[in-house]
């Protein structure tokens, strides 16, 4: 693999990223709960679990007519920021393969900066292969 087969791959994960950024699933689990009572609970929260004499409880919570309000405006945007640091990160890894001579230690520095993040495992991997195959990473 030569160092523009390099960059093409890298530049098609970026592209699949911009027109299709909804491809990742994200989970989110909440713990804790907060009640607000607006003329009404609107919430019937029921103690279950254990039995007569036992020490082991849980709740059961019923939500009739309410929503679940996740500080969403702040969680688009950080996602967002996110999610352009690694399109940026391609396309700087993407231009270094496509300079006359590479410097590995900026390719490094990208490289290992989506280790360990949100950054799927695949992204990394492929990235990872080509920058082996092509400056020896």
């Amino acid at each position: 693999m030569n160092a523009r087969d390099g960059a093409e791959i890298v530049r098609a994960i970026r592209d699949s990223l911009r027109a299709n950024p909804a491809q990742f699933q994200l989970n989110i689990n909440v713990t804790g709960q907060r009640v607000t009572s607006h003329g009404g609970t609107g919430v019937r929260i029921t103690a279950v679990g254990g039995g007569p004499g036992s020490t082991t409880i849980g709740q059961k919570v019923t939500l009739d007519g309410a929503s679940v309000e996740i500080a969403q405006a702040h969680a688009t945007e950080a996602i967002n920021q996110q999610f352009e640091a690694l399109v940026n990160a391609l396309d700087v890894i993407a231009r270094e393969l496509e300079a006359s001579s590479p410097d590995k230690s900026i390719l490094e520095r990208v490289y290992r900066s989506l280790g360990g993040t949100w950054v799927p495992g695949v992204i990394t991997s492929v990235i990872g292969n080509v920058l082996g195959k092509v400056v020896g990473l």
